[in-house]
């Protein structure tokens, strides 16, 4: 229970840890993520489950590898695990999860693939972090389940997002 308390509270801080420029940043940008996120609860064991995001789009304003302008939105897609982070009874939208995330950022010399660890806390409101983004987001209506009588099982998100591509994980 403790190490769940402790991760919760490392993950919501970390969209804030890391905001300065380090001396090996390569390109910032503010993002903006929106999609949809199903929730695929696991049959043989409660509290966990599968999930999945797509299809999502990434706005981006900025710079990618310090010098190329991103010049659109790309695709957002992702899939993981996720577990419940309270054990009591009425826990709805109170996930950790872990998985993967693949995007696409267009800049003026090249459409850039980005496939990266992905990790979130979720309990109403929710943070994330890649080793490229930081920020948090919201599950909003409509929703299918309720949190009354069935678990919610896909919902829209709406997410914001620093991007910071650093050395050595531009490809």
């Amino acid at each position: 229970m403790k190490r769940r308390i402790a991760l919760l509270v490392g993950l919501v801080g970390l969209p804030f840890a890391g905001l300065a420029p380090t001396a090996h940043a390569m390109g910032e940008a503010a993002c903006t993520i929106s999609g949809t996120i199903t929730f695929a609860p696991d049959a043989a064991s409660s509290g966990r489950g599968i999930w999945t995001i797509g299809p999502g789009v990434i706005n981006c304003q900025g710079l990618f590898r310090a010098k190329r302008l991103i010049t659109g939105p790309g695709s957002f897609i992702g899939s993981g695990t996720y577990e419940e982070a309270s054990t009591g009874s009425g826990t709805c939208l109170h996930s950790i999860g872990t998985g993967q995330v693949d995007y696409i950022i267009p800049t003026t010399e090249a459409t850039n693939r980005i496939q990266e660890s992905h990790d979130f806390v979720l309990a109403g409101a929710g943070a994330f972090t890649t080793p490229s983004l930081r920020g948090g987001f919201q599950v909003t209506p409509p929703y299918e389940g309720d949190c009354v009588t069935k678990p919610v099982t896909r919902a829209t998100f709406v997410a914001e997002a620093l991007m910071m591509r650093v050395n050595g994980l531009d490809h």
